[in-house]
């Protein structure tokens, strides 16, 4: 490797047969000479063409980890013992280690300013964590495997850029569908909300996703086992505590013939109550910003009329002659005595609990599906980022 493009340079660096380096550009000299600019061994120089193949390969170095999935890694590893497994650690530096998490947390057929969002809020996700799992517990990672061109190049147009605010590497969570509006942090999470000033509601306008809007149907019994409650009792009655900006969901009480509990949390802990049956949705709901309506088992039930008996379904709206005046119904749930003794018109409880509600996952951050709305809108990745961060920048 020599200090210029031509043999009158000083040689800097000395290769030996099969040794790699970076190649960086090319150029013909005065002498009509093709030299190729190179790094290596840190230092940076110039080397014939014709001692060089070029070949298109990974920086660093692929390795297959067999295990059922027979994936391939870029960079090195350290096994390290946890239990009776053996727990693999994968070293490499941060834009291969992108290349391997944006076409797996978002489609690399999606549009390129999307995909550079992407990377932009997973590169400065991942300066924040370092120490990073290949789930979704801190961003899907599918390694070497995984990659796209696509998303590679969109990687490297926005290489080493970050979301900051004040100055500051930002927390930059992100997430599927947000279902018109992105949620506070202190809405979902037990954050502090003052800790996290860009981490606010925003609207979500270009979202397209089947999960923007979704119904899900429970039947009682579910509703009982996550209570704690015997899947025998009776469920009378389930109400919300929605304390959130846009009405997330923070606590569910139900009253059963067991007795009443109520249940608060963050936004994981609510859509544990309701699982459903989608290893995608990690079995539990989509998100905590949902409405509840219910279908209720009635007794039967009849009245006598004037012009003879009448079967109803329920008592609402009926009136009945009281001690203290004529008193007009507003529900089933009475007891009425009978010479054989007092009868109840509760019936058996509610059958089935129907949530209506919108998006998939925590909703704090970015949008992964309002990133592509507003690219194919014609926005930028920085003018998409700083949207759903806001009063942030984007810079290295």
């Amino acid at each position: 490797m020599r200090r210029g493009a031509s043999t009158g340079y000083d040689v800097i660096h000395t290769f030996q047969a099969t040794d790699t380096a970076d190649f960086l550009e090319e150029i013909t000299n005065s002498q009509g000479q093709v030299w190729y600019r190179v790094s290596a061994s840190g230092k940076t120089g110039w080397v014939p063409f014709t001692y060089v193949n070029l070949l298109d390969a990974p920086s660093e170095s692929l390795t297959k980890i067999n295990n059922d999935t027979k994936k391939i890694y870029r960079g090195s590893f350290f096994l390290k013992p946890n239990g009776s497994k053996v727990e693999v650690l994968n070293t490499l530096g941060m834009e291969d280690y992108l290349k391997g998490v944006v076409p797996s947390e978002m489609p690399a057929s999606w549009h390129k300013e999307a995909l550079k969002a992407q990377a932009i809020v997973a590169r400065t996700y991942a300066t924040r964590i370092r120490a990073l799992t290949n789930t979704a517990a801190s961003q899907v990672y599918g390694g070497y495997t995984a990659e796209d061109s696509r998303s590679n190049a969109a990687i490297k147009e926005t290489e080493g850029l970050l979301v900051k605010y004040g100055g500051k590497v930002a927390e930059t969570y992100f997430f599927s569908t947000s279902g018109g509006k992105t949620a506070n942090v202190g809405d979902v999470w037990n954050s502090n909300q003052s800790y996290y000033p860009y981490l606010i509601s925003v609207d979500d306008p270009y979202e397209t996703s089947k999960y923007t809007s979704w119904t899900k149907v429970f039947p009682a019994s579910t509703i009982l086992k996550s209570f704690g409650y015997p899947e025998t009792a009776t469920l009378y009655n389930i109400t919300l505590s929605k304390t959130g900006m846009n009405g997330e969901v923070r606590g569910v009480t139900v009253e059963t013939s067991a007795g009443t509990k109520t249940i608060t949390g963050n936004e994981s802990q609510i859509r544990k109550l309701f699982p459903i049956e989608e290893t995608s949705a990690y079995n539990m709901l989509y998100s905590n910003w949902f409405d509840i309506s219910i279908t209720r088992e009635t007794a039967a039930m009849s009245v006598q009329t004037s012009t003879g008996t009448e079967a109803i379904d329920t008592l609402k709206g009926y009136t009945v002659q009281t001690p203290q005046g004529t008193v007009t119904l507003d529900g089933s749930g009475v007891s009425i005595q009978t010479s054989g003794g007092v009868v109840s018109s509760e019936g058996s409880g509610i059958s089935e609990v129907i949530l209506t509600g919108k998006g998939w996952g925590h909703r704090i951050g970015m949008s992964q599906y309002g990133a592509k709305g507003f690219a194919e809108k014609g926005y930028t990745a920085e003018q998409i980022v700083t949207h759903y961060f806001r009063g942030t920048t984007v810079s290295k």
